[in-house]
C-alpha cells in the first residue's frame, strides 16, 4: 500500500467519497423507482437481476477468505439486467429485461480493462442509459450478443430466426426524468415490438 498522500489531503477525498456514496443512493434508488414503474406500465412482476460487469456482492461472510474481490464486485449497478417475468398470451411467452448501463465508458473504449478505469473512456464521452430487451419464444443466451447495444452510440438489436424473436433497444437514462416521459419511451417500446413481430407487447393506458 503506497500511497503520499497527507491525513490532511485523505480528508478531503473521503468528503467526496461520503458524498458519492450519498449520490450513488440517491441515483440508485431513482433508478429502482423508474424499474418499479416500467413494471407497473407493463404489468409484470420483477423477478430478480444480476450483475452484467462483475460478480455478485460479496455477502453473509461468504465468498472467501481474503480481500482480493473486484472493487466492481461491490458495486454491481454498473451494468445490471432486471428481470420481469413472462408475460404468457395463449402459445407465445414474451420475455422483459431493462439492463441499467450506469457508465457506457468500458463498452465505449477500444482499450477497456474492466479493473483499471484510467482505460475507459472519459466521462463525458460515455453515456448512462437504460437497454430494453424484449424476446418472443426465445431468449438472450450469450452477454456477447449485445455489447455493441453497451457503448454510447448503438443500433438497435432486431434476431429473427425459428425459435422466436428477440429485440433491444436502448435510451438515455436523462429520457425518463418523470412518469410522462416514461410512458412515451415505453409507447416507443411497444411501437418497436409491433414492427418487428411482437404484438403482444402493451402497456397501461
Amino acid at each position: 500500500m503506497n500511497n503520499k498522500n497527507t491525513s490532511s489531503q485523505i480528508e478531503t477525498i473521503l468528503v467526496d467519497v461520503r458524498k458519492a456514496y450519498r449520490l450513488l443512493y440517491t441515483y440508485q434508488r431513482r433508478v429502482m423507482d423508474i424499474i418499479q414503474f416500467i413494471g407497473d406500465l407493463t404489468s409484470r412482476r420483477y423477478q430478480g437481476g444480476w450483475s452484467k460487469f462483475s460478480n455478485s456482492s460479496p455477502k453473509d461472510g461468504k465468498g472467501g477468505v481474503d480481500l482480493s474481490f473486484w472493487a466492481w464486485d461491490y458495486l454491481n449497478m454498473y451494468c445490471y439486467e432486471f428481470h420481469f417475468a413472462d408475460l404468457v398470451i395463449g402459445q407465445n411467452s414474451v420475455g422483459l429485461s431493462v439492463w441499467l448501463v450506469s457508465d457506457s465508458g468500458f463498452y465505449d473504449s477500444e482499450i477497456g480493462d474492466q479493473p483499471n478505469i484510467e482505460s475507459f473512456s472519459s466521462v463525458e464521452n460515455s453515456a448512462t442509459k437504460l437497454l430494453f430487451v424484449i424476446g418472443k419464444n426465445t431468449w438472450h443466451t450469450k452477454f456477447e450478443d449485445f455489447k455493441m447495444n453497451l457503448k454510447k452510440q448503438s443500433p438497435d438489436y432486431v434476431r429473427k430466426n425459428d425459435e422466436g424473436i428477440l429485440l433491444a433497444k436502448s435510451f438515455n437514462l436523462s429520457l425518463f426524468s418523470n412518469g410522462d416521459e416514461t410512458r412515451l419511451r415505453l409507447q416507443e417500446i411497444v411501437s418497436f415490438c409491433h414492427l418487428n413481430g411482437i404484438t403482444e407487447m402493451t402497456i397501461l393506458n
